[in-house]
């Protein structure tokens, strides 16, 4: 029964993915990230919008030297995934893709690489605390402060095949500078063992800058949200 069901939700899932392609909704925030890692530079384009029956949808776009990456996250109200489709390209070809769909209280995700190998992993869902979040792909951190309160949050992360317990803290206010302007935001951290994400958001919840010290990345809009 449940390998039926996996691969009803995953035959779903296919059956959805191009409507969620087509459908704009209201825009609530989009931008560019300018991002460093390291000392090497990349761009991270995205767009955040509600969608039918109060998703949200997230796209996004990673370029850098070496790869491409685009996702498209798709989350309830209260920031819980619904679906999810990433592609890693180098070198013009695809090496790994992952496409995920919500089915019960579980999230099921089928990993393809560049081998052809082909992979299935269930993850818990528990609404409203479940957190899909992929390093690299900076714009998720939206969802995490998203009508939250500070405290535990479990972490999904898809292509690296792991789930994680985090801590959500709210460090108050701050100045942050977006764009060579100075604005004051709410400053944010989202700990997963030795991983320390900070991030601040302006009064719309719109992500402003994040920074991950043990990955060396400082990420910064190029523009202030409109």
């Amino acid at each position: 029964m449940r390998l039926r069901s996996v691969g009803l939700c995953l035959a779903l899932l296919a059956s959805l993915a191009p409507s969620f392609v087509v459908a704009q909704g209201r825009i609530i925030d989009e931008g560019t990230f300018s991002v460093t890692r390291g000392g090497v530079s990349n761009t991270e384009n995205f767009r955040i919008a509600r969608i039918e029956n109060g998703a949200i949808k997230a796209t996004a776009q990673v370029v850098s030297a070496a790869q491409r990456v685009t996702s498209i996250l798709t989350v309830d109200s209260l920031g819980t995934p619904l679906s999810y489709d990433v592609t890693v390209t180098e070198k013009g070809a695809k090496s790994i893709s992952v496409k995920a769909i919500a089915g019960g209280a579980r999230l099921i995700a089928k990993t393809n690489d560049q081998h052809g190998d082909e992979s299935m992993r269930e993850y818990p869902l528990v609404s409203g605390q479940s957190l899909l979040v992929e390093s690299g792909l900076l714009h998720q951190l939206y969802f995490a402060a998203m009508g939250r309160k500070p405290g535990s949050i479990q972490i999904i992360d898809p292509r690296g095949a792991r789930v994680s317990s985090a801590t959500l803290s709210a460090l108050g206010l701050e100045p942050v500078d977006v764009g060579g302007k100075s604005v004051t935001g709410t400053h944010y951290s989202l700990t997963s063992g030795s991983v320390r994400r900070d991030f601040w958001v302006d009064p719309a919840g719109r992500l402003l800058r994040v920074e991950i010290a043990s990955e060396h990345l400082v990420a910064a809009r190029e523009e202030l949200p409109r």
